[in-house]
């Protein structure tokens, strides 16, 4: 009954430009601190995504997860070639260039829907892109003025 929407930059452009990664989660073999898509050992997990807007060589993402795994969302969008940018620990090691550094993953909470336990009034909080992510996204969309992506 929760809806969580995302807005994830990724590294490559999906494709299909949006679909569902419905790959179960657990940890990951050589290393308990970190999870994979593992069809074996892992539990059900549930990611939408929708490309929102593609560039060069990133795509933003708006991402809905229907289960709520441990890192799921960084998790299946690695696993389907797409790391998230600035994600140390699940991106690759030598990710397409950007023009401003990824300090951090960029992910975003974007929006959390539910209805009120007691009263059932739908609840919806919304959250707007960091200054960071937002900097990035608007220098990505100005190289792409300046050298237009295929």
């Amino acid at each position: 009954a929760v809806r969580k929407e995302y807005v994830a930059l990724v590294a490559g452009r999906p494709n299909p430009p949006a679909g569902r990664i419905e790959t179960p989660i657990g940890r990951a073999a050589g290393d308990r601190k970190k999870m994979s898509a593992t069809p074996i050992r892992g539990r059900p997990a549930v990611t939408l995504y929708e490309s929102v807007r593609r560039f060069a060589a990133w795509t933003l993402l708006r991402v809905r997860i229907e289960t709520g795994r441990t890192h799921q969302i960084r998790v299946h969008l690695s696993h389907l070639g797409h790391p998230i940018a600035g994600d140390r620990t699940y991106g690759r090691r030598s990710p397409p260039p950007l023009p401003l550094p990824a300090a951090r993953q960029m992910l975003h909470a974007a929006e959390l829907a539910f209805s009120h336990p007691i009263t059932g009034r739908p609840l919806a909080f919304t959250a707007p892109l960091p200054a960071d992510m937002r900097s990035l996204i608007d220098a990505l969309e100005q190289a792409d003025r300046i050298t237009p992506s295929a």
